[in-house]
């Protein structure tokens, strides 16, 4: 009856940070998401989308928005940013949820391995803040004693021998 088809693609750019391409796809919905997200400051310092499937022409001033998130912290509170920058009245739902998806899928992704550009020092540093932001919203970061090498160990993708 309905499908919905939600992707994310995480590059490194050398030596700022991460881009991430989003795109949401169902029977009236095709919206493409670029953010990039400086690796140093946590911002978002690039941002497009564009809707190739939308049901009204209006839809394409919400995916206007996307503009508006441009400077925004990854962190604490970057839902809020996110619902009161890109969704509501003037935005777009669906562009929202696209960009939570687009910062979780970063997370996922830079959380596997230290790139060779970035300090390793400071990567573990900024990891810590993640640790310690989730520690009470997952029930694994929640446990007493868990390490970033844990973690690390717990999600790096299994080697196929």
């Amino acid at each position: 009856m309905y499908e919905k088809v939600e992707r994310y693609t995480v590059n490194e750019v050398p030596p700022q940070g991460y881009e991430v391409w989003g795109e949401w796809k169902d029977d009236i919905h095709d919206l493409k998401t670029r953010i990039v997200i400086n690796i140093y400051t946590f911002k978002i310092v690039e941002a497009a989308a564009s809707g190739e499937g939308v049901p009204f022409e209006i839809c394409h001033q919400g995916i206007d928005k996307i503009q508006d998130i441009i400077g925004a912290d990854i962190g604490p509170g970057f839902s809020r940013t996110v619902r009161s920058k890109i969704m509501g009245a003037e935005g777009c739902t669906h562009l929202g949820e696209l960009m939570l998806g687009s910062v979780k899928a970063f997370l996922q992704a830079t959380s596997r391995q230290t790139p060779d550009w970035v300090d390793q020092e400071y990567y573990e540093s900024r990891w810590e803040e993640w640790l310690n932001y989730y520690s009470n919203q997952c029930i694994y970061f929640s446990q007493p004693n868990v390490s970033k090498k844990d973690i690390v160990n717990a999600i790096k993708p299994k080697s196929q021998d």
